[in-house]
């Protein structure tokens, strides 16, 4: 179980790094192409929607494997013990569900729908966008999944509170 969490935190970081070096790289040409150039390029919005989609997709889904997702704790942070782990199961199979439902399925909906318009700047299928949602909900559900099993065995901490 802590191996496939931390393969998936390390693949998750270096791809979300990689996603934010290229978008930096492809806004900084289109500011130098537009006012240095004066030859706009076409492409670079395009670009820069659909890698901050799937940049956005993919943190989201490793914030909620490290557990720092927003939530209100007012409830929580007064529970100990066995109910602090109930509660925190609790909230990963409410994460679960919404993967599943509305991530996976209605992603997976979006997703066909889509694949038969194109992007005309970049010659690919919109669906390919939306393709970014269902891919996050299997991510989500694994580090879940993965949370649930180390909260029973007492092997993770409860959600860290902040002061």
């Amino acid at each position: 179980m802590l191996r496939i969490h931390a393969a998936m935190d390390f693949a998750l970081k270096y791809l979300c790094c990689l996603l934010f070096i290229s978008m930096v790289g492809v806004a900084s040409w289109q500011v130098i192409a537009r006012y240095l150039l004066n030859n706009p390029s076409t492409i670079s919005e395009t670009l820069l929607r659909f890698s901050l989609v799937w940049l956005s997709m993919l943190a989201i889904a490793y914030v909620v494997g490290q557990r720092e997702h927003v939530s209100l704790t007012l409830l929580t942070d007064r529970l100990t013990g066995r109910w602090r782990i109930i509660s925190s199961v609790l909230m990963e199979v409410l994460f679960i569900l919404f993967a599943a439902i509305v991530l996976i399925y209605g992603g997976v909906k979006a997703t066909s729908n889509s694949m038969a318009q194109m992007y005309p700047l970049l010659n690919i299928a919109k669906g390919y966008l939306y393709l970014s949602l269902p891919v996050s909900g299997v991510l989500i559900i694994i580090y879940c999944l993965n949370n649930c099993a180390l909260l029973i065995k007492k092997r993770v901490p409860s959600r860290s509170v902040t002061p």
